[in-house]
C-alpha cells in the first residue's frame, strides 16, 4: 500500500498507457539513487572514538561491492584512544556495578590528563591517606628532619652528680628500641653525669594527650599515640630507669612525673633517626603507627596538622572541600580524599626530586617485589614498575601512586579509590588490570 500510493503521488492519474513504462523506470530509479546516497554518506561518517571496539575485525562489510571498489578503511585508533578504550572496558566491568569508582590518570611527562572517572567524588582512602601524611612532611620538614629523643637539664654536675631534674623529652620516634634507650643512658654517664640527685621528669608534650585517633573503630587493632615511645608502646620513662641502672646511673629520686622541659635546659644526650627512616615502614609495610609519628610532628593537636596540610593541598589547586584529614594513617572513619587531589599532589611531589618526589618513591611499596604489592602484578607490565600506596579497609580498597609507561619511558601519576565492595580481591584485580594497561 505505501508503494502505491508513493507510486500515484508521483505519477499524474491521467498518464498515456504509453508512457506508463517510462514512468515506472524513472520512479524506480530516483528511489535507487537515493538509497545509494545514504549508504555511501554513513561510510565515510568519523566513527565515534569511545565507540569503537579494541580490536575492530575485518570483514566483508569493509567492500563497497556495488561500486566494484574497495572502501577506503579507517585510520589505526591513536595510543591514547587505545589506553582510553581498555580503561573504559575495565571501569565498565561488573565491579562498576555495585561500588563507586574514583579513577583518575595523568601523564606527568607530557603534563596531559590521559583518563579520569568519578575524580571528584569523596571517598574513604584507607592506608592511601599515609601518602598524604609523607608528602606534607617531606613538603613542611624534608627529607632530613630528625626525630630526636633527648635528656636535659637546666642542673649542673658537680663531681658527677646532676644536682637537679633530668628531663627525658620523647619523640614520638616509632622506630625506637630498648638498644637506643641504653644508647642513651650511656650517653649520659659519658657525659659526667653518675646520680642524679633530681627527678626524672617525663615531658610528653610534643602532642595532645589523646591516646586515640578521631574516628578509629574500638575493634582495631590501634596503636597508642604517645610521645614517650619505645618498642613502639608507650614505655620511654620506664625503659630510661632500667638502662640508667645498667649503666652505672644512679637515681636518688624514683618517682617519675610528668612535665615540660624548660627552654634553657641544655641537651646531655640524645639520639636520632631521619624522616625518611620512618616513611620505609610507613609506606612499604604500611605500618600506622609510624605515620601517625609522621603526622604529629608537623603540629601537636590534629586540626593544627590538618590546617597545614590543608593549606599545603590549597596551594597547589586542590579543592580541599572533597578533602578531610582526620589522621596521618588511614584508620579514621572520617578520612575524605578524591582522585583528583590526589593526583594532584602526585604531580605537585613529582615537581619536587630532591626534598619530595626520590625520598618518597624508595619508600613506596614496588609491584611483584616488595612491601605491601610484594604479591602482586607478578608477569605483567606493572612488574617492578609500579610504585604505589595500597589502601584497605573493610569494602574499601585504594592504590595510588606512580608507573613509567614502557611504550614511552613516561612517568604515570594513577589514583584509584573503590567504595562499596563486597569482595575485596576484585576491588585490587582490577587495581591490577589498571596498572597492566598503565604500564604498557
Amino acid at each position: 500500500m505505501l508503494f502505491k500510493e508513493i507510486f500515484y503521488n508521483f505519477v499524474p492519474m491521467k498518464v498515456k498507457p504509453s508512457h506508463l513504462l517510462s514512468a515506472i523506470l524513472v520512479f524506480a530509479a530516483v528511489v535507487c539513487s537515493g538509497c545509494g546516497s545514504a549508504r555511501h554518506a554513513h561510510r565515510n561518517q568519523q566513527p565515534d572514538v569511545a565507540l569503537q571496539g579494541l580490536n575492530a575485525p575485518t570483514t566483508e562489510a569493509n567492500v563497497d561491492k556495488s561500486h566494484n571498489a574497495v572502501a577506503v578503511s579507517e585510520a589505526p585508533l591513536s595510543p591514547l584512544a587505545v589506553l582510553q578504550n581498555q580503561l573504559t572496558a575495565l571501569t565498565q566491568d561488573s565491579i562498576a556495578r555495585f561500588s563507586q569508582l574514583g579513577l583518575r590518570v595523568v601523564d606527568l611527562t607530557d603534563g596531559i590528563v590521559l583518563f579520569s572517572c568519578g575524580e571528584a567524588q569523596r571517598m574513604r582512602p584507607a592506608s592511601s591517606e599515609k601518602l598524604v601524611t609523607a608528602i606534607a612532611a617531606l613538603h613542611h620538614l624534608g627529607p632530613n628532619y630528625r626525630f630526636t629523643t633527648s635528656l636535659a637539664s637546666t642542673a649542673d654536675i658537680v663531681d658527677g652528680t646532676l644536682r637537679g631534674d633530668l628531663y627525658v623529652r620523647g619523640a614520638m620516634d616509632p622506630l625506637l628500641t630498648a638498644a637506643d634507650v641504653r644508647a642513651l643512658a650511656t650517653k649520659l654517664r659519658d657525659s659526667g653525669v653518675r646520680t642524679v640527685r633530681g627527678r626524672i621528669v617525663a615531658d610528653a608534650t610534643l602532642k595532645d594527650k589523646d591516646d586515640y585517633g578521631w574516628g578509629w573503630c574500638w575493634d582495631d587493632d590501634n596503636p597508642v599515640l604517645s610521645p614517650m615511645l619505645v618498642g613502639g608502646k608507650p614505655a620511654l620513662s620506664t625503659a630510661l630507669q632500667n638502662a640508667l641502672r645498667g649503666a652505672g646511673v644512679r637515681v636518688t629520686v624514683p618517682v617519675v612525673v610528668n612535665g615540660q622541659t624548660p627552654t634553657s635546659a641544655r641537651v646531655l644526650a640524645a639520639v636520632s633517626r631521619t624522616l625518611t627512616d620512618v616513611l620505609q615502614p610507613m609506606l612499604k609495610q604500611s605500618d600506622n603507627l609510624c605515620a601517625e609519628a609522621v603526622f604529629y610532628q608537623l603540629g601537636p593537636t590534629r586540626d593544627v596538622v590538618a590546617t597545614r596540610i590543608n593549606s599545603l593541598l590549597d596551594s597547589i589547586g586542590c579543592d580541599v572541600s572533597g578533602s578531610n584529614v582526620a589522621d596521618g594513617s588511614g584508620l579514621s572513619l572520617y578520612n575524605y580524599q578524591t582522585a583528583n587531589t590526589f593526583t594532584t599532589l602526585l604531580t605537585f611531589a613529582a615537581s619536587r626530586p630532591d626534598s619530595i618526589f626520590n625520598p618518597l618513591l624508595q619508600a613506596m611499596p614496588i609491584a611483584s617485589v616488595d612491601g605491601t604489592l610484594k604479591r602482586r602484578m607478578a608477569d605483567t607490565p606493572a612488574a617492578n614498575n609500579v610504585r604505589a600506596k595500597t589502601g584497605s579497609v573493610t569494602a574499601i580498597s585504594t592504590l595510588v601512586g606512580y608507573t613509567t609507561q614502557r611504550s614511552t619511558g613516561h612517568l604515570i601519576a594513577f589514583a584509584i579509590l573503590n567504595q562499596g565492595l563486597h569482595n575485596m580481591a576484585e576491588g585490587r584485580q582490577l587495581q591490577d588490570k589498571i596498572c597492566a594497561v598503565l604500564s604498557q
